[in-house]
């Protein structure tokens, strides 16, 4: 038996250890240790009761990704828990930490389940695009109902060791050590000679069928439009576990689990998720240990600003605000607290967290505050010679080995150095609008920067629970994300012209996954911010004319849509008269046969963001196409289950999006689908943009 699986006997108990370090993943050496020492305790006429459990922290994460195309090979994880639940044989699960996925199936089917109360208990399948495999739709079912599983199946949520014992999935909760306690409910079951109690026996959730079809009608109404192949096949393994035998609900849950992880969906959902390690491991270097940072000051309340400073109070942070005069300081009060507030009412945070959070905050107009910090940064806006004075200032002001940070779209970090008069000291750390929530956090280090800034800014950045992702080289402002954005808004800014609206644009990029549309993007993320980046072509000329029409985005309350307070946003009529001028401006017809369709702006988006992330890789402005999708899926509501726009490329064919970008450069004349030669490159060489990430065998081709 190999030593990620121990064996041992005590009292007539046999304990079963899992010990495969870090989170205990049920591999296939694991999924065979364990049939092994069932086999071994079952075939033992000493032995009368079988605790499972697990070393270390958690109990068990659930399936290892780089094992994943392993699981048809035998013991099948259904097979090994089908062989545990039928044991004669009483078997408990001693739980502690984590038992998510394959780890909580192994617990469901055991004949019984204790819990330390820091357990945490959960089926994330759906956030790599599959369902059980193990028989966890089908057992959960059993014990909680329809209304549970399929909230939890769907949203894969996992709850705490006290909701689970409410809910009777699991039996009883443990203040100290569940190994211990499963050994003396084990010596109690041999003395009081207690059966098994096999999952698949129990009907609690299906006390009310009528509920239960009501529940998963519901919730497949609700999911109608939900794009995502795993929830619908979920609503239907929780339907056919109240309507099929028990074997044929399972062998429908395998034969779902087998065809989405085939399926593209789930191919983008890990790469979404090992694109997004990479980006963050990277981001911390080893060997240049990060600079610690307990107190930030915040130079600027604005939009920006005042959301860098929620995000840095949520992280537990104290932070030194520092606005031009009193009056900004009180604004920038009200926005915060109004922030804390909202934050409170959605149930963000809790109600006793409030005040906390408002006592971290000094907010005042004296920059001597500097002195204190470990960190300052400036969000004073996209003015460069705003920037360059607060930089001078903030240099003289702070003590030696403070970070300086600018947190702006473009800014020209080389003059933002050389005014600081510590160019050693000064980083980019580009945040998105809103600060507060957008996760994406890009860490660019000027040439000038100590070695040890780029470790700095990703460890601040994971400290507020942000991804940072790097340029490679950094440069002087250079972004992974904002080209790629740009080349989506380029494209949006053409349909528009072409006779299409914002709604319908931004109903076409909803269709294709995006969580909003780039003009409802643009609007979120500012459009003066973005206008400052000065964007050639159709979607630069846009921005440029939408600002000067007096329309700054949603925190102005207008963009390309009206944002009234409290209600939803509906689109903004003002902006035909500035639309009708961009259609005359414009080339005619653009390429397009007569007003765009929903599937042409989808399908000219991704060729063009596809197109724009080769250029950035071919300029060796990004390391890696991982990078590039880490970024659009953490800045631009990229959608997950496409992994990125290089994933999405390589998953159409790059021949095919080579030869389709040529097409529309040809019939359109924009250089926006002019084919990077990268294309021609890998094509030549059979790569892919997969191929050039650190974890494939493929290199970066000469």
């Amino acid at each position: 038996m190999d030593e990620r699986v121990r064996y041992s006997t005590r009292d007539g108990v046999a304990f079963v250890t899992i010990d495969n370090p870090p989170v205990n993943a049920i591999s296939l050496v694991v999924r065979t240790g364990l049939q092994e020492a069932l086999s071994k305790a079952l075939a033992d006429a000493e032995v009368g009761a079988i605790v499972i459990a697990a070393q270390g922290p958690s109990f068990s994460a659930g399936a290892d990704l780089r094992d994943l195309d392993c699981g048809a090979v035998p013991p099948r994880l259904t097979d090994l828990l089908r062989d545990i639940e039928d044991a004669p044989k009483p078997v408990l699960a001693a739980i502690q930490g984590s038992a998510l996925g394959g780890g909580f199936e192994l617990a469901l089917a055991c004949h019984y389940r204790l819990v330390h109360t820091d357990a945490q208990l959960g089926l994330p399948d759906m956030a790599l695009g599959l369902v059980p495999s193990g028989g966890g739709s089908q057992r959960l079912v059993r014990l909680a109902g329809a209304r549970v599983a399929l909230d939890m199946l769907i949203s894969g949520r996992p709850i705490s060791a006290e909701l689970a014992v409410r809910l009777g999935l699991a039996d009883r909760l443990v203040r100290k050590s569940p190994g211990r306690a499963a050994f003396m409910a084990a010596r109690n079951f041999i003395q009081a000679k207690t059966p098994p109690r096999p999952t698949r026996t129990c009907e609690a959730g299906f006390a009310n069928p009528d509920d239960f079809l009501a529940a998963v009608e519901e919730r497949r109404a609700a999911a109608e439009d939900d794009k995502r192949e795993a929830v619908h096949r979920a609503i239907d393994l929780v339907e056919a576990a109240l309507l099929l035998p028990f074997e044929a609900a399972l062998a429908m849950e395998y034969a779902h689990f087998a065809s989405l992880a085939g399926g593209a969906q789930a191919h983008g959902l890990r790469h979404a998720i090992l694109a997004e390690r990479r980006a963050a491991r990277r981001s911390v270097p080893a060997g240049h240990p990060p600079r610690p940072v307990a107190r930030v000051a915040v130079l600027g309340g604005g939009r920006l600003g005042s959301g860098i400073v929620r995000a840095c109070l949520a992280a537990g942070l104290a932070v030194n605000l520092v606005e031009q005069d009193e009056a900004a300081v009180l604004r920038a009060r009200r926005r915060i607290a109004s922030g804390i507030a909202r934050d409170v009412a959605q149930g963000h945070l809790a109600p006793d967290q409030r005040a906390a959070q408002i006592a971290r905050l000094n907010a005042g107009h004296d920059i001597a505050v500097l002195s204190a910090a470990d960190l300052v940064l400036e969000a004073v806006g996209e003015d460069h010679e705003t920037r360059r004075a607060v930089f001078a200032r903030a240099g003289a002001a702070s003590r030696p080995g403070t970070l300086l940070a600018s947190a702006g779209l473009a800014p020209d970090l080389a003059a933002l150095a050389r005014a600081s008069s510590r160019p050693a000291d000064v980083l980019g750390l580009r945040f998105f609008t809103p600060a507060r929530w957008v996760r994406l956090v890009e860490v660019v280090c000027p040439p000038t920067a100590a070695p040890d800034l780029a470790a700095s800014g990703g460890a601040f950045a994971r400290m507020l629970g942000k991804l940072p992702v790097s340029p490679d080289p950094s440069g002087d402002g250079d972004s992974l994300a904002l080209p790629v954005f740009g080349a989506l808004f380029a494209v949006a800014a053409g349909a528009l012209c072409a006779g299409a609206d914002p709604p319908e644009i931004d109903t076409a990029l909803r269709d294709y996954g995006f969580a909003l549309g780039p003009f409802q993007l643009a609007d979120l993320a500012g459009l003066d911010r973005l206008a400052a980046l000065g964007w050639p072509g159709i979607g630069g000329i846009l921005l440029a004319e939408i600002m000067a029409a007096g329309f700054a985005g949603k925190e102005p309350g207008e963009g390309f849509y009206r944002h009234p307070a409290g209600a939803p946003a509906r689109p903004a009529r003002e902006l035909d008269a500035l639309t009708d001028r961009l259609r005359k401006r414009a080339a005619p017809g653009g390429g397009w046969a007569g007003k765009p369709t929903k599937a042409e702006i989808a399908d000219r988006a991704a060729l063009a963001m596809a197109n724009a992330g080769a250029r950035l890789l071919a300029s060796e402005v990004a390391r890696h196409p991982s990078d590039i999708d880490a970024a659009m899926l953490a800045g631009f509501t990229y959608p997950r289950w496409r992994g990125g726009p290089m994933q999405a490329a390589d998953t159409s064919g790059l021949l095919a999006v080579r030869t389709r970008l040529r097409r529309l450069s040809e019939c359109t004349g924009e250089a926006l689908f002019a084919p990077s030669p990268l294309f021609d490159v890998l094509i030549r060489d059979g790569l892919n943009f997969e191929g050039l990430n650190p974890a494939s065998a493929g290199q970066r081709p000469v």
